[in-house]
C-alpha cells in the first residue's frame, strides 16, 4: 500500500478561513484540520491526544513506581532495576492505558533490560542510565507543556502505511515548519483494528 502524508494547514490558514466565526474554547476545537482527512488520520490524531490528556492528569501516579534502586542504599549507585515493580508498572499501562500498545510494551522492557545490562558497568553514576528524561514526552519538559503544544500547533504530518503510521507534530510557535524540527513523533500500529501507541521519539 503505498505510503499517504497528509500535510496539515496552519493555524494561521485556519483563522484566515474562519475570521467570521464566533472564538470557542481551544480546548474544544480540533488539534488539527487536515486537506484530506480519512478514518484513520483521525483516530490517530485523537489517540495522541487522549493518551497525553490522561498522562497529564496522571503523571504523579507513573512516576510513583520504584523502577530501579540502589542494590547498597536505595538512592544511590550502583541500581539495578526492580523488576517486580516493573511487572507491576507494565500491568498497570496494559489495564488503564488503552493507546499504548504492545509494541510499546515490548519496546519498553526492551529498554529496561539496557538499563539493567548499563547499571552493572557503570557503577557510580548518580544519575541512572535512561531515567534521565521523560519516556513519554522525550525530554525533560512537564506533560502539561507537550500537551499545550500538541493541542495549539496546526503543523501535524501523518504518514500511513498500512497498519503502521507516524505522527510528526511540529511546535506551535515554528511558522515555518521544516519536517525533522518536531516537537514530538510518535510511531503507530494497529492492535485489533485499532491504532495504538507503538513509540515515542525518533531516536
Amino acid at each position: 500500500m503505498k505510503q499517504f502524508v497528509l500535510i496539515l494547514f496552519t493555524a494561521t490558514s485556519l483563522f484566515a478561513c474562519n475570521n467570521n466565526k464566533q472564538e470557542t474554547d481551544p480546548k474544544q476545537q480540533p488539534a488539527v484540520i487536515t486537506a484530506a482527512d480519512t478514518g484513520d488520520s483521525v483516530n490517530i490524531r485523537n489517540v495522541i491526544l487522549d493518551f497525553y490528556t490522561w498522562y497529564t492528569g496522571n503523571y504523579d501516579k507513573m512516576m510513583g513506581y520504584q523502577l530501579y534502586r540502589g542494590i547498597n542504599k536505595m538512592d544511590q549507585p550502583p541500581y539495578k532495576i526492580n523488576w517486580d515493580e516493573v511487572k507491576r508498572y507494565q500491568a498497570f499501562i496494559k489495564d488503564s492505558v488503552p493507546q499504548l500498545g504492545k509494541d510499546f510494551l515490548d519496546n519498553q522492557m526492551k529498554m529496561f533490560r539496557q538499563c539493567d545490562s548499563a547499571f552493572k558497568v557503570d557503577l557510580a553514576d548518580e544519575i541512572p542510565y535512561g531515567f534521565d528524561y521523560d519516556w513519554y514526552t522525550n525530554s525533560q519538559e512537564e506533560p502539561s507543556y507537550l500537551l499545550t503544544g500538541i493541542r495549539s500547533s496546526g503543523k501535524w504530518i501523518i504518514s500511513i502505511n498500512g497498519d503502521e503510521a507516524s505522527v510528526e507534530i511540529g511546535a506551535p510557535e515554528d511558522k515555518n515548519y521544516v519536517p525533522g524540527s518536531l516537537l514530538l513523533f510518535v510511531g503507530l500500529k494497529k492492535e485489533n483494528g485499532q491504532w495504538k501507541i507503538a513509540k515515542i521519539g525518533n531516536d
